[in-house]
């Protein structure tokens, strides 16, 4: 049973928003280093940013971007800078938050959270491979009939039922988001579950709107 791992004892740690915040506002922290599932355009980051401006401390803030929140939390554990608080960002639906909960005790996965809205979810593909009608929809495919589909595991439920006898789908993973967007304007996918900013910023257009439910985000210590 002594090999059997204890989850960490919170007592010494600030206990409410307001705490942390105070907190990681004195002077001997210079630094609040955020490691976060890029590119930028994906969620994850964009929330790290949004707390960080609400929690007033931009100015000693760094974001990190890695490929993955395994990664994240593996460069964060890595960090032991006197002065230098790291923390791994999640998002409540990140496919595999469970494991990294349970594998890993001797972190606290929720140190802080912040509550924003997912940056507009959408099929988006490059405009060659589509009809100008905006009203005709999905069926107006220009493309083989077997279409590749970028995705990060998380939001590739969203397209379940978009195959039809026109048509078959292939799921291709991407780290996330915004590599989802990149992965498809270079023509590895014919499409793409993405956010608005990573479909701008990669020229695509949008097929379909699914939404900008609100979300939780984490920032684990």
């Amino acid at each position: 049973m002594s090999k059997l791992p204890q989850y960490l004892n919170e007592s010494g740690l600030p206990q409410t928003e307001a705490d942390v915040i105070r907190t990681l506002g004195r002077p001997n922290v210079k630094s609040v280093r955020n490691f976060c599932l890029g590119p930028a355009t994906s969620n994850i980051p964009q929330a790290c940013r949004r707390w960080l401006e609400r929690a007033a401390l931009e100015g000693k803030a760094e974001i990190i971007l890695c490929d993955s929140p395994e990664e994240s939390l593996e460069r964060a554990s890595q960090v032991y800078e006197p002065g230098v608080v790291p923390l791994f960002w999640t998002c409540a639906v990140f496919v595999r938050e469970n494991r990294l909960f349970f594998e890993n005790p001797d972190t606290f996965m929720f140190f802080v959270t912040e509550h924003m809205k997912l940056d507009s979810m959408q099929l988006a593909a490059r405009p060659e491979r589509f009809t100008q009608d905006e009203q005709a929809g999905i069926r107006e495919l220009v493309a083989p009939s077997h279409i590749r589909i970028a995705s990060h595991p998380s939001p590739a439920p969203l397209v379940q039922g978009l195959a039809n006898n026109s048509f078959e789908c292939d799921i291709i993973f991407a780290n996330s988001n915004g590599h989802a967007a990149e992965m498809c304007s270079r023509g590895v996918a014919e499409l793409c579950i993405t956010t608005e900013s990573a479909a701008r910023q990669c020229g695509l257009r949008t097929i379909h709107v699914f939404g900008s439910p609100l979300m939780v985000f984490f920032g684990g210590l």
